[in-house]
C-alpha cells in the first residue's frame, strides 16, 4: 500500500507539470482532472469522518491525508478495525 501513495505523488506532479508546461486543451484537462480529484476525496472524507474520528490522530491530520491520498489512506484503518 504504501508504494501507491508514491503513486499518488507522481500523478499529481505529472498533472502539475502538464499544466504548467502546456497549453489549452492538454492544461485544461490536466485542471479538470485535479478538481475532480480533489472532491472525490472531499467526498470521501465525509464519507468516512466516523471511522476516521476513532483513530488515532487528528480529523485535521485525517482531512489532509485523504486529499492527498484518499483511499490509500482510510482502507488500512478500515481493515484495521474489522479485525480488530
Amino acid at each position: 500500500m504504501e508504494n501507491s501513495k508514491y503513486g499518488m505523488w507522481f500523478v499529481y506532479a505529472a498533472l502539475a507539470l502538464t499544466m504548467y508546461f502546456s497549453e489549452g486543451g492538454l492544461a485544461t484537462a490536466a485542471g479538470w482532472v485535479i478538481a475532480i480529484i480533489l472532491l472525490a476525496h472531499l467526498a470521501e472524507f465525509f464519507m468516512k469522518r466516523e471511522l476516521l474520528a476513532k483513530s488515532d490522530g487528528s480529523m485535521g491530520y485525517h482531512f489532509v491525508q485523504t486529499m492527498i491520498y484518499g483511499l490509500f489512506h482510510w482502507k488500512p484503518i478500515e481493515a484495521q478495525e474489522e479485525s480488530d
